[in-house]
Order: structure tokens, then sequence, then C-alpha cells
């Protein structure tokens, strides 16, 4: 019983975020992606700029993020859909890291899980931390996606992670989302 005023919290909290998430889904918010050019798991320079004209998902994540490794089956299942739609690309921006072998511990993750995520690196700001572009794109925490049409203008944005969802209800939620940018909307 003593766990009663806990429980409800995180149910409510639940609640929050899928209502939340169908909000989301349903305004466009029709903004300016910031740019930013990035490195990535392999040194080399990824701008914004290099995925005009595509529909862009941007995620952002960090290997200490519990929600954000949870979000990754589900997001593995849309990225397999769309690897052959070369109109859609995803980018997964490593943020807020706070350890010194950030690098070496996203590559051993994305390799230990068998994810074919495009990986860059967020740089430092100036204030020392590793959120130069978490802090331009103003955001409440990860994991975060960002869904970019082919104009470099923010449509969606989904922030969280619902535990209690399938990873086939999350990978249709994200779909959903790619389809009304793709679709002009």
């Amino acid at each position: 019983m003593k766990h009663l005023p806990l429980f409800l919290s995180l149910f409510l909290l639940g609640l929050c975020l899928k209502a939340a998430a169908v909000k989301l889904a349903d305004t466009a918010l029709n903004q300016p992606a910031p740019n930013f050019i990035l490195k990535d798991i392999n040194g080399n320079t990824v701008s914004l700029a290099d995925f005009k004209g595509k529909t862009l998902v941007v995620d952002f994540w960090a290997t200490w993020c519990e929600p954000c490794r949870d979000s990754f089956p589900a997001v593995k299942m849309v990225v397999e859909k769309y690897k052959n739609d070369p109109t859609v690309k995803f980018l997964f921006i490593d943020t807020r890291e706070t350890d010194a072998n950030y690098q070496y511990l996203a590559k051993k993750f994305m390799a230990d899980n068998q994810y074919p995520f495009n990986i860059v690196f967020d740089e430092k700001s100036d204030d020392g931390k590793m959120n130069a572009t978490y802090r331009k794109y103003v955001m409440p925490g990860i994991p975060t996606k960002y869904f970019i049409d082919g104009n470099g203008f923010i449509k969606y944005k989904s922030v969280g992670y619902v535990p209690d969802q399938t990873k086939e209800q999350t990978a249709e939620d994200i779909e959903y989302l790619i389809e009304k940018v793709k679709a002009g909307k």
C-alpha cells in the first residue's frame, strides 16, 4: 500500500506522455530546423544541409539514457522499413554524454545490438558540456525525435518513450509522422 502513490504518479505520467504524443502527431510545428555540422561515428562531417530534399528523422539520445535505449528496438524496425526509400533518412545525435569514452561506448552499444543507425556526436557548448546541438533544438530531455521536411523545417517533435507500448505500436507512431512529413502535411 505504501507504494500506491508512486504507482499512481507513474501511471498518470504514462497517460500524459500518451496524450502528448497524440497531440504532437496532430499539430505541425513548421519551424526552421537549426543547422548543425557534426562528426559521425567514422569521423566524417555530417550537416543538416546533407539531407535537403529528404524527410529526416533526427533522434537525440545518449548511451546512459535508459528510455533512449528502450526505444531503439522499435526505431530499428522503422529504419529497416525505410532502408530502401531514398526519400527518408535517419540521424542519431549522441548528446549530453559525460563519460570520456563516449565514442567507444556508442560504437560498442551499436555493434552489440546490431543497430544500423547513422550516429553523429554532439559538440561541446560554451559551458563545456556535450550539448551544443541539443541546446539549439531547445528540448525538454531525451529521447526526442524531430521530423524534418526536405526544406529543412521541423514538422513534428516526439518527446520521450511510452514504456507500456509494444515496439510495434511505437514503430507505427514513428511511421505515421514520417508519412505525414512525406505527404507535406
